[in-house]
């Protein structure tokens, strides 16, 4: 395709999106892809991927993928930072336009299902999910310690609430620390937007078997590139053992391998367990979503990449919808 430029936004822009379970071959497939179209970057939403240091856990595409294919959202937050889908949304946006602009077609690449709903969801999300953590911290101050540090960033929302609403004085530095925007600024939006993209968004038709069998070998090989030696990097650059970027069903176990509470094949039966659970928990969330699945039984990656072009491609002839 020569132009991914869309001067003419009275209707929703076509946006590629590759999405999937764990362990399904999108980083794969998606060069194929980027290949073929030719002019392309890539997007991901990957909660875990926008972590730097990360590579082996995550399963990013490597420096030289990277050099080869423009690719957004990936190693842009320290360990002991925090994201939301919310902060992903705005700059996912940013960059599709950017990428529009540079005549270059967009692809979404990725898992996380909180995240792509935010994409197309048409009510704008008020705030930010809840955090544990978080909430933990804000658990240990008292009422007026809660609302002295609510006025010093949003006096408006402080007053609304009062010094003894704690739950509420709770939740509103819950979304401020996630989003880096005061309360109040979430409710300047109307209920609903316009979206200006129409997200196309394909999944790889994977049997539960054959995604169990790849999670398992997929494990091994992470633990035999060197996982545990990434999370030692990762203490030795003065990060603590409870960072985000740890607190996750990869990262977890080789945690508590090096606090010496379980055996390194225990470690690895937790991450496989772990996997397992959160391949559940997408499957559940791919169910409600408008993912178009692509059958990859008895197909070679060349004709799958053939029929994801080919069905994406008709939506700028008109020939599809978003019903």
């Amino acid at each position: 395709m020569e132009n991914w430029f869309f001067p003419d936004t009275s209707r929703p822009i076509p946006i590629l999106g590759l999405v999937g379970p764990t362990a399904s071959g999108k980083t794969d497939l998606s060069f194929l892809l980027a290949q073929k179209l030719e002019k392309v970057e890539l997007i991901y939403a990957d909660s875990m991927a926008i972590y730097k240091y990360l590579s082996i856990g995550t399963a990013k595409p490597t420096i030289e993928q990277r050099r080869l294919i423009p690719h957004h959202l990936i190693d842009i937050l320290e360990p002991d930072q925090i994201w939301s889908s919310f902060r992903f949304r705005t700059e996912a946006f940013r960059f599709i336009w950017e990428c529009l602009e540079r005549h270059s077609l967009p692809v979404i690449i990725g898992g996380t299902g909180f995240y792509l709903k935010s994409l197309y969801e048409p009510f704008v999300p008020q705030g930010s999910p809840s955090h544990p953590r978080l909430r933990l911290i804000f658990e240990g101050y008292s009422n007026p310690q809660l609302f002295a540090r609510l006025v010093a960033i949003d006096p408006p929302r402080a007053s609304q609430i009062g010094k003894n609403d704690r739950k509420r004085l709770i939740r509103a530095l819950e979304i401020y620390h996630q989003t880096n925007k005061p309360p109040t600024f979430f409710k300047k939006f109307p209920s609903k937007a316009k979206i200006p993209f129409q997200f196309i968004f394909f999944g790889l038709d994977y049997k539960k078997v054959d995604l169990k069998r790849r999670i398992i070998e997929r494990t091994q090989y992470m633990i035999k590139e060197g996982l545990i030696q990434e999370v030692q990097d990762i203490l030795s650059k003065g990060f603590s053992l409870n960072v985000p970027a740890l607190n996750n069903f990869t990262y977890g176990p080789v945690v508590q391998y090096l606090q010496g509470g379980i055996t390194i094949q225990q470690m690895e039966k937790l991450i496989t367990i772990g996997t397992f659970q959160y391949l559940k928990r997408q499957f559940t969330w791919f169910r409600k979503a408008p993912i178009r699945w692509i059958s990859i039984e008895g197909k070679n990656p060349d004709i799958i990449s053939d029929e994801i072009i080919h069905t994406f491609l008709s939506y700028f002839k008109g020939g599809q919808s978003n019903e």
